[in-house]
C-alpha cells in the first residue's frame, strides 16, 4: 500500500485560492481590526477560565490577555524608526520594575504567580518556561503590532532592545483577518443604473494577513 504523496495544506491556508475579480473591478482594502487587547480582570477565575474567553485566530492561535500597564503600539510601515525606539523607551521608563509589582494588585491570583516567578528569576525564556503559558506573556510592558510590510520594521525595533541586558525580547507569531471590497470602474464613475448590474459587480471577500507582536519587558534582577 503506497503512502499518499499529496502534501497536506496548512491550518491557516485555504484549500483553493480566491476567484479572480469581475473584469472592471478593483479592490478597497478595509483598515485591518485594531489589535487585541483583552484585559486581565481582578476577579479569581482560574487560568483557563480566563484564557477561554479569549477567541483564537485563523490558525488556533488565541492571544494572550494584556496587563493593565501594558502599553500597545501599533507599528506602520512608514514609521520612523528612532520614533519607535524613543515610544518604547518612554513606555519602559514609565512601567519601572516598581511600578509593574504595583501594577499586579488587580490582576488575577494566576498572574501574580507569574509575575512572583518572573522576579525571583524563575523563568528565563519567556512564556513558556513555568508552564503558564499566555498568562505569562499577559506580563509584558510594551508590545509592538506589526502586520505586512511594517514587519520587517517591528523585529529591528526588538533586535535593537536585545542588545540591552536590562531587558527581554519576546517574539510571536499570528494571522488577523482582513476585509477587502471589490468595486466596478462604472460604478465610481456614477454610472451602473441598474441596481442587478450594481449588486453583481460588487462585494467583499476575506483575506489572512500576518501578524508578529514583539514583546518588551524588563528583565528580573
Amino acid at each position: 500500500m503506497e503512502a499518499s504523496t499529496t502534501p497536506k495544506p496548512l491550518p491557516n491556508r485555504p484549500d483553493q485560492k480566491m476567484p479572480p475579480l469581475p473584469k472592471g473591478s478593483r479592490i478597497q482594502k478595509r483598515p485591518l481590526p485594531a489589535p487585541l487587547s483583552h484585559r486581565l480582570s481582578s476577579s479569581n477565575t482560574s487560568r483557563s477560565s480566563t484564557l477561554s474567553t479569549i477567541p483564537t485566530d485563523i490558525d488556533g492561535y488565541r492571544p494572550p490577555p494584556r496587563a493593565p500597564h501594558t502599553l500597545i503600539i501599533k507599528v506602520t510601515s512608514n514609521a520612523p524608526f528612532m520614533s519607535l525606539v524613543k515610544r518604547v523607551r518612554k513606555g519602559l521608563e514609565s512601567r519601572s520594575s516598581l511600578s509593574r509589582q504595583q501594577s499586579t494588585k488587580g490582576l488575577p491570583l494566576t498572574a501574580r504567580i507569574a509575575a512572583l516567578d518572573t522576579t525571583s528569576g524563575g523563568s528565563k525564556e519567556g512564556g513558556s518556561g513555568n508552564g503558564l503559558g499566555p498568562v505569562e506573556d499577559a506580563l509584558d510592558d510594551v508590545v509592538l503590532v506589526a502586520t505586512g510590510r511594517a514587519i520587517q520594521k517591528a523585529v529591528e525595533v526588538g533586535c535593537f532592545f536585545t542588545r540591552e541586558r536590562d531587558l527581554m525580547v519576546l517574539l510571536r507569531t499570528r494571522t488577523v483577518r482582513g476585509v477587502d471590497d471589490f468595486v466596478r470602474a462604472e460604478e465610481e464613475d456614477g454610472g451602473g443604473e441598474d441596481g442587478s448590474e450594481k449588486e453583481e459587480g460588487s462585494g467583499a471577500r476575506v483575506r489572512a494577513v500576518s501578524c508578529v507582536e514583539v514583546g518588551v519587558r524588563w528583565r528580573a534582577t
